[in-house]
């Protein structure tokens, strides 16, 4: 058997059958050589075999001759000839596919008597550099085999004195000073020399733990600045951004390496060497199934390919449009996109992402926790008035409107500043935390760093101060650390409809089945976009988040600070109309699919302004628009409102109770627009969803309404028969059910079940009531608890055992007693694909998240389906 593995001489064609020996540069080379490319050829010494040619260096010189032979026979050249000599250079190939720590030796095979011919061919500098390069080269090789401190310091001194060498003369002179740090033959012998680098390799490789069992690959040298019919260059397959089916590279003619400045379009290469770069371009693709980078020289007009590899820093989107590509040339087929592709890559194409040369001269701090992944640049505001402010103004002046809200935390009105601001960032919380959740519901970007410290007008992070107004990037990646710029970056923005995401979700539809998903939308803009991501419903319309609207929160705070219920109804009769708007563009985009529609849920003190300043400008609009209300009784109403724990205090179904006419009002309006949408011949299907129901009679007064003395509350049923006496067509086909957020409910999903046509499970606020963890603080221990394996993830990203145990209770108790029972996952948690498999088993019928987390929803959901149908 052979002790050496050759690729690209058309001799030895059995290369990959030794793959597992021949580290991943010989893999990389013999794949070509497999292929019939034109690689520079060249030979592999597996790792095995180096102790052998090491050890027996006169009986490994015939094979070496006859392999070095080859080679020449290939290239046209011979090893240690005259002007145009054969010269190799020699690479450490590792096992695992990371960089070599060592050094390349390159132009083996130059020595004394051929530099000067060399030079005769190619010029002066260019030889005798070259010459310069390779003893340079064995000399870092040899410090870093070497454990002798002496030579170690002799050696160094020689490649000191060797670095400052620019000229022909000063080279020589050098080499002559130094000539007996290295053996003699190094500079007469070209087998000696080859054989001195191969031993070296093998002593360094000893000493590196990572790099023990790695091959050597020895290969021919060509040489892009040979005349001036060569050049140097490299290219993707793929445009590695924008995936368009293009070469994306360049040339530098009559240059070493792409170092060169001034690389040059390959449209402009010729067609012939062009023609040859676009025929291996799809070679390799069919061949490795992705998008791959090649290096490639031409010497005196022959095209040679140096080395091939993946492209691991390709955009999703590239990723996705190649493989698009090779399912239209029938390369794969529609499951192997689906398996190919990670879900979490899908949020890089629903966000802009960073230019990487835009801040490379600007401060990094990295770390932080990824609340909603993507990029965005902008102002840095510390609270939402004053962001909309200089918001506004930048509009009028025509300036940048670009903006980032940074705040400790935010909160249900700080939504309308989220809205208009490309990102957030926090400091207190998490994954699961406000800022996080509504930011992935805008398709905004959202980091959390706990280490950020706020002040009035700055905040302080990792020793740098950012003031009110000064630019910062934050770049949020799916797989990587997040990291925040001090300055202003660039983005580019991703277009959808060029993207391949929306020719990839049809193929993904295709693995949909038992289980689909809904979006989490409260716009007409989140609906529409839902439907282009092939949403099947809404499952969550948040009708709070409406409210806040500018043109809305006042006078919906006027409602809750009125007196009496006379006066709270006038104020609701306004907001009715806005109400029966929102329901009926919402209920028409989504025609003939389910609009799950969850009434105000949000405790009332949220709507009030939460400083002295905001609760001053309110007062002053108050007076105002002649309501009456003082500056005194709208501070003591608010401090009457306000609660120790709101999350568990007077909100969701405990405010219809209290306040029953804000229910009636939201129900009237989504009939209403209902009855409005039948009348012009559409199909709407509105699902009420009461939240924070705790016992089935919650449910029953809602649904079927209770009258006792003094006090009446009108049921949804009720109201429904009321509104429809007012139109035509009919009847309705409506829905009513509930969030199924507290550990009570899901127990108690049985009796509940006899008032509810289906369950949507709110798996942030059951994992809040079942652990008794806050989600805005949880961050402030979960190192703790991580480091401790006390818990062994974020438990507001990924289920855990007893939340899951009474998501399944309550699909049980609720199906025994209506067996047709919808159910439903609503929240972050039904995005994360470490979920699905559970939400499937349980039986769940769909799950509702962001629009932006459809697509990894349901790509989650495909791959699901294929492995399991693979098993089966």
């Amino acid at each position: 058997m052979s002790m050496f593995i050759s690729f690209g001489s058309g001799k030895h064609a059995e290369a990959l059958k030794n793959s597992e020996i021949l580290g991943s540069r010989g893999i990389r080379a013999a794949s070509l050589a497999q292929l019939d490319m034109p690689i520079c050829p060249g030979f592999i010494i597996p790792h095995e075999h180096l102790a052998h040619f090491i050890n027996n260096p006169r009986g490994v010189v015939p094979e070496l001759k006859e392999f070095i032979s080859d080679i020449g026979k290939t290239m046209g050249k011979s090893f240690g000839g005259g002007k145009n000599p054969l010269l190799l250079k020699a690479v450490e190939s590792p096992m695992l596919n990371v960089q070599s720590s060592l050094p390349s030796i390159h132009h083996i095979g130059l020595i004394d008597d051929n530099v000067e011919m060399v030079a005769e061919m190619s010029g002066e500098k260019f030889a005798f550099n070259e010459y310069a390069y390779l003893i340079s080269s064995i000399i870092r090789l040899s410090i870093a085999a070497s454990d002798d401190e002496t030579e170690i310091e002799a050696l160094e001194a020689y490649l000191g004195k060797l670095k400052k060498a620019k000229s022909k003369s000063t080279i020589l002179k050098t080499i002559d000073e130094f000539r007996e740090i290295l053996p003699a033959e190094i500079y007469s012998d070209p087998l000696f020399q080859l054989q001195y680098v191969v031993q070296q390799f093998d002593e360094a490789l000893k000493k590196s733990p990572t790099s023990e069992d790695s091959a050597v690959m020895i290969q021919a040298m060509v040489y892009g600045n040979f005349d001036k019919d060569s050049a140097a260059g490299y290219f993707y397959t793929h445009h590695i951004v924008t995936g368009e089916n293009e070469l994306q590279g360049e040339y530098f003619p009559a240059a070493y390496d792409e170092s060169a400045p001034n690389g040059k379009s390959l449209d402009n290469l010729g067609k012939k060497h062009l023609k040859s770069l676009q025929d291996i371009a799809v070679k390799l693709e069919n061949h490795f199934l992705e998008l791959r980078w090649i290096r490639f020289a031409i010497e005196a007009d022959v095209l040679w390919l140096v080395d091939q590899s993946s492209a691991p820093n390709k955009s999703a989107q590239a990723e996705i449009k190649t493989l698009l590509d090779l399912r239209d040339r029938d390369i794969v087929d529609n499951d192997y996109l689906i398996e190919k592709v990670k879900p979490g890559r899908l949020s890089e194409i629903l966000h802009p992402t960073l230019d990487p040369k835009s801040v490379s001269k600007l401060k990094t701090q990295e770390g932080g926790i990824a609340g909603a992944v993507g990029a965005a640049i902008g102002r840095v505001f510390f609270n939402a008035e004053n962001l909309i402010t200089a918001y506004r103004q930048a509009q009028q002046a025509g300036e940048d409107t670009n903006m980032i809200l940074a705040m400790p935390s935010t909160f249900a009105g700080d939504v309308k500043a989220i809205e208009v601001a490309q990102g957030v960032l926090s400091s207190e919380g998490g994954y699961a935390s406000h800022a996080p959740v509504v930011a992935r519901s805008l398709g905004k970007v959202a980091l959390v760093r706990p280490d950020a410290v706020f002040r009035k007008k700055s905040v302080q992070i990792g020793g740098e101060e950012v003031k009110e107004g000064d630019y910062i990037t934050m770049n949020v990646p799916y797989y990587e650390d997040p990291v925040l710029y001090i300055g202003q970056g660039s983005l580019t923005k991703p277009v959808l409809e060029h993207s391949g995401l929306l020719d990839f979700l049809d193929v993904i539809q295709t693995r949909i089945e038992n289980i689909d998903v809904h979006a989490n939308a409260d716009q007409p803009r989140d609906a529409q976009l839902a439907q282009k991501f092939k949403a099947r419903g809404i499952g969550l319309c948040r009708t709070e988040h409406m409210f806040f609207d500018e043109s809305r929160i006042d006078r919906f705070r006027y409602m809750i600070l009125a007196q009496d219920s006379v006066k709270r109804q006038e104020f609701l009769d306004d907001l009715a109309k806005d109400q029966t708007e929102d329901f009926y563009e919402l209920l028409k985009i989504m025609d003939g699919h389910p609009v799950t529609i969850r009434l105000l849920d949000a405790p009332l003190h949220e709507f009030l302004p939460a400083d002295e300043k905001g609760m001053k400008d309110f007062a002053a609009k108050a007076k105002a628009d002649g309501t009456g209300l003082t500056a005194t009784a709208i501070k003591e109403r608010s401090q009457l409102l306000r609660e120790f724990n709101p999350m568990l205090g007077h909100r969701g179904i405990r405010v219809a109770v209290s306040y029953p006419e804000i229910y009636r009002m939201q129900t009237r309006a989504i009939f209403e627009a209902s009855y409005r949408l039948l009348e012009e011949g559409k199909n709407p299907r509105p699902e009420i969803m009461i939240p924070l129901v705790m016992n089935p009679n919650e449910l029953k007064v809602v649904r079927n309404g209770k009258k006792i003395e003094g006090k009446h509350i009108l049921g949804i049923r009720d109201i429904e028969e009321q509104v429809s006496r007012g139109f035509k067509k009919g009847p309705l086909d409506y829905r009513v059910g509930t969030m199924i957020e507290l550990p009570a409910a899901a127990l108690n999903a049985s009796a509940i079940a006899r008032y509810a046509d289906f369950f949507s499970f709110g798996t942030n606020d059951l994992t809040q009531t079942t652990y008794g963890i806050s989600r805005d603080d949880f961050n402030t221990f979960f190192s703790d608890y991580t480091e401790l394996d006390l818990l062994p993830n974020n438990p507001f990203k990924v289920l855990q055992p007893q939340v899951k145990e009474l998501v399944t209770t309550a699909t049980l108790r609720g199906r025994m007693v209506r067996p047709d029972l919808k159910l439903g996952l609503c929240g972050e948690h039904g995005a994360e694909p470490q979920n699905i498999d559970f939400i499937a088993e349980a039986g769940l019928n769909y799950v509702s998240v962001s629009p932006y987390g459809i697509p990894i929803a349901k790509l989650a959901i495909a791959q699901m389906n294929l492995k399991a149908r693979k098993q089966s």
